[in-house]
């Protein structure tokens, strides 16, 4: 089968591989589509060593070999985290926080790819009125459906993403549900304009000065920072929160970090980092993205800017990295 690995530092390289031989309680699901993820992207820029293993996370697919429970064809979305299943965490419902874990295109194959293999544990049944198309959304959304339970976001409050990229884009949609007035800081007009779409209230430019300045009046219940890499945005997030405020880590930084202490100490903010998403509560964060995913399907749909066979899957790195082109999500169709 044909499979997309990150070879270095703007290569991406389709490789023809043995298809996987599904393990004991596994079963194959042939992709549908596959999301180019910003994780992934970091190993295209070379701000990431990349993964010895075929990449790609974000999996919408069809049992490909009926097994615990799962026939042959259904339409199935992955949550791409292989625990350990035992230890007190995952017994906990926080597969995310396993001492063991690995993830799908990390640290075992992932799903750019013509086939993958997974626990059938990380299965989800994508409903019958949603299609697969959109249901690749599910595994993005869920990371904002987690980072919004951590920052105990509430109908009223204000929030602030930093980040106008999917999964910025999605914290603050679900901020949105949960009633929330939700402003986005945005680099370029398309993110701009697919934040309003998904309910902020206004977006402002991504410089401190901009955010600051708009914010100053009435500074944030939450800021949820998005952007990671090399950025400053934990810094900004702390001057924007209110006193006794929550911030909430989810990009992913590729160098140390600094903070001023004076400022948390006497700020009383309380910083949480958002690992991926878990299953505490009364249903897991993928059930809750799917159920979203249902009722906005036309809206969320809108997200996937661009879509590529599998064979041009270097050609979608390309548009993924450059924002200019217009694209939010790219999606990879075998």
């Amino acid at each position: 089968m044909d499979a997309a690995f990150c070879t270095g530092p703007g290569s991406i390289e389709l490789r023809d591989v043995p298809s996987p031989e599904p393990e004991t309680g596994h079963v194959l699901v042939r992709v549908h589509a596959c999301g180019i993820c910003g994780s992934d992207l970091h190993y295209y820029v070379g701000a990431a060593s990349p993964p010895a293993v075929c990449i790609g996370h974000e999996i919408a697919g069809r049992v490909a070999t009926a097994g615990d429970g799962f026939a042959v064809g259904e339409p199935v979305v992955v949550e791409p985290l292989l625990s350990c299943g035992v230890c007190a965490r995952c017994r906990g419902g926080e597969p995310n926080l396993c001492p063991a874990l690995r993830i799908l295109g990390n640290l075992a194959p992932g799903g750019l790819a013509e086939l993958v293999d997974v626990p059938a544990s990380a299965l989800y049944r994508v409903p019958p009125n949603l299609d697969l198309d959109a249901a690749m959304l599910a595994e993005p959304l869920a990371v904002g459906v987690h980072a919004a339970h951590l920052g105990e976001i509430a109908p009223g409050d204000g929030v602030l993403v930093l980040g106008g990229g999917t999964i910025g884009l999605l914290v603050a949609f679900v901020a949105a549900t949960r009633g929330a007035r939700v402003i986005v800081s945005a680099r370029h007009p398309h993110q701009a304009e697919a934040a309003r779409a998904l309910g902020a209230i206004d977006v402002v430019g991504t410089t401190r000065e901009e955010i600051l300045g708009r914010l100053e009046r009435t500074p944030p219940d939450t800021v949820l920072e998005t952007v990671g890499g090399t950025a400053a945005t934990l810094d900004l997030a702390l001057r924007a929160v209110r006193p006794g405020g929550r911030i909430v880590a989810l990009g992913k930084f590729t160098r140390p970090i600094t903070l001023p202490p004076l400022r948390l100490l006497m700020k009383e903010a309380r910083l949480v980092s958002s690992m991926t998403y878990c299953r505490r509560g009364p249903r897991p964060d993928f059930e809750t993205a799917l159920a979203l995913l249902v009722h906005e399907r036309a809206r969320l749909a809108a997200l996937i800017t661009h879509r590529v066979p599998l064979r041009d899957v270097a050609r979608g790195f390309a548009l993924a990295i450059d924002k200019t082109s217009g694209a939010i999500k790219v999606a990879v169709a075998p």
